[in-house]
């Protein structure tokens, strides 16, 4: 049956009947069935569900950034004859006795990085501050970072945590930043 024929059947001017009885003559959508119904679809969902886990909570995936830099350097601790080469300093500022100034005066050929400072007080007691952010020294320069809570007076030695880097099996430090 056309549509000018079922328009036909309603003499007069009200279309609303008329849409309503086109659209009751219109088919219904059909209906499809559910997916991942069958015991092979259901498994085969389930291997893939698996795997897109596997692949989200990976650490490679989780560590890898667009802007990685490729390099050759690890960071790694002095050596005894590097520690001799960087020179340490500490005293207080003229604006606080209760906040430690440390120096660090880099004399190796590579920069380094500087993680925290501990303070050993005459009391027994140690204070240790982390530097956040580390402290990054390039070589032949000086830095300072700020140790709280000790008073002045109070200090008996202290030493700072420093890195530098170095290309796997090389015993110099390096620039990890020069080509």
């Amino acid at each position: 049956m056309s549509a000018a024929l079922r328009m036909e059947q309603f003499p007069g001017n009200n279309r609303r009947k008329q849409v309503l009885a086109l659209m009751a003559l219109m088919p219904l959508p059909i209906k499809l069935k559910q997916p991942f119904t069958g015991v092979a679809s259901r498994l085969v969902y389930g291997v893939l569900m698996l795997i897109c886990m596997q692949l989200m909570t990976s650490a490679r995936a989780l560590a890898w950034t667009p802007f990685e830099r490729k390099t050759l350097y690890e960071e790694v601790e002095l050596s005894a004859a590097e520690a001799k080469k960087v020179q340490y300093a500490a005293g207080w500022s003229t604006q606080s006795d209760t906040e430690l100034l440390v120096e660090i005066k880099n004399n190796l050929p590579g920069p380094l990085a500087c993680h925290g400072a501990t303070v050993h007080l005459l009391s027994g007691t140690t204070v240790s501050k982390s530097f956040l952010p580390r402290i990054y020294v390039p070589n032949a320069a000086s830095r300072q970072g700020a140790v709280g809570g000790v008073k002045k007076g109070q200090m008996k030695d202290f030493s700072v945590l420093c890195h530098c880097w170095k290309k796997p099996g090389d015993t110099a430090c390096g620039n990890p930043g020069s080509k």
